[in-house]
């Protein structure tokens, strides 16, 4: 079930969006405004899953409210209604999920369940069967691989370097200060918070224009990556592995042991120089150097 909120200044609109809205199934109306100012205060206040905002709005328009509540550090998806397809690009400005014109009708607002899906990561089981692969080389010079063809063109640096830290603390809920700490150590914390919720809306957009059923899900006050099965990332398999090594060297197998000593490509993220990385960089060397000796007395 969406959580929206509403957000429309003509009332007779306001109220026949909340009828047709509530009619769908997986949509609920959790709060209308018909000022814009009064929703800028009340927002940060609720817990919702997307914004439906009209742009066309006096004192603030959508897209200003928009603005402030990202720089407020509101993370969830927004759409915005409007007459005039003029205002698509300037909506996608921000950080808009899609834009809808009015009139509404149940097509749209199934448009609109559909988008949030698609944003959210939820799929259908057929599409999960369909979905794409990727292949993440952690070790050297990172690199992501779709289908073991394309190489992702990351939208912004940051937001690859997002990617890679949640790769690192995948069985972990990610602490939104600590990733902050982290990223973004030096920058005023409300603009932090912003930049952070813009880059994971930038890492959402990306899994969904791939068709990868991967998601960021907010857990309290952090967040959590889900659907790691559909990625073959080289870290994972040498950590799984090194560890029945620490436990059993002596099972270990020649061949075994060779395939995992050439996954090491470098270093961890070597190219990067993240400085949150280097505790398992560091770790990862320390486990390498093992390997290599247990090859050579095992020649």
């Amino acid at each position: 079930m969406w959580k929206l909120v509403v957000v429309e200044d003509e009332p007779l609109i306001l109220s026949l969006l909340e009828r047709l809205l509530s009619k769908h199934p997986s949509i609920e109306i959790v709060a209308t405004f018909t000022s814009s100012k009064e929703a800028l205060e009340q927002i940060p206040r609720l817990q919702c899953d997307a914004l439906l905002l009209d742009i066309e709005m006096p004192g603030m328009t959508g897209l200003e409210l928009a603005q402030k509540l990202v720089i407020e550090g509101i993370d969830v998806p927004v759409i915005f209604s409007t007459a005039y397809p003029q205002y698509a690009l300037e909506a996608f400005s921000v950080q808009a999920l899609d834009y809808v014109l009015k009139p509404m009708t149940p097509s749209i607002v199934q448009k609109i369940d559909d988008r949030l899906k698609r944003y959210y990561g939820v799929k259908r089981r057929e599409s999960i069967e369909h979905s794409t692969q990727l292949k993440v080389q952690m070790f050297g010079n990172p690199i992501v691989h779709v289908n073991n063809d394309v190489v992702v063109k990351w939208p912004t640096k940051v937001t690859e370097e997002l990617f890679y830290y949640f790769l690192l603390n995948k069985d972990e809920v990610c602490n939104k200060w600590k990733i902050i700490d982290a990223i973004w150590p030096n920058l005023e914390e409300k603009r932090a918070v912003a930049n952070l919720y813009n880059t994971i809306y930038r890492l959402r957009q990306v899994f969904s224009a791939m068709n990868v059923p991967l998601t960021i899900e907010r857990v309290n006050e952090g967040y959590k990556f889900f659907g790691i099965d559909v990625l073959e990332v080289d870290w994972y398999i040498w950590r799984d592995w090194m560890k029945k090594f620490t436990i059993s060297p002596q099972e270990m197998e020649q061949h075994e042991a060779v395939y995992i000593y050439s996954l090491y490509k470098g270093d961890l993220l070597e190219t990067k120089g993240y400085l949150w990385s280097m505790p398992v960089q560091y770790q990862t060397q320390d486990e390498w150097h093992k390997l290599k000796l247990w090859l050579k007395e095992n020649e």
